[in-house]
């Protein structure tokens, strides 16, 4: 089993193309997100031999690393991550 490590974020850059009206969060709804972020991550590898491992890393709730033990190819770990963040309007630096 091979492990990953992601530490989510939230970064807002201004619209983009596929969102053009999109705006920035407030900081409450930004926790709210890395929250449910913690919650929804399981969901996207229920089907899959993994084990989720959330480490608080600095202040709390919002501010962690999430460890994936998997059997699951990096690019398929990665890509289910993404899908995750993306529906969060979340990104991730793997580490």
């Amino acid at each position: 089993m091979t492990l990953y490590q992601y530490k989510p974020y939230y970064s807002y850059n201004g619209p983009t193309l596929s969102e053009p009206l999109r705006e920035e969060l407030p900081p409450e709804e930004v926790e709210r997100r890395l929250e449910l972020f913690r919650k929804e991550l399981p969901d996207y590898f229920i089907d899959l031999n993994a084990e989720l491992e959330f480490s608080d890393d600095c202040e709390g709730k919002t501010d962690y690393v999430v460890s994936i033990t998997t059997d699951a190819k990096e690019d398929e770990c990665d890509e289910r991550v993404k899908r995750c963040l993306n529906s969060l309007d979340l990104f991730a630096n793997k580490l």
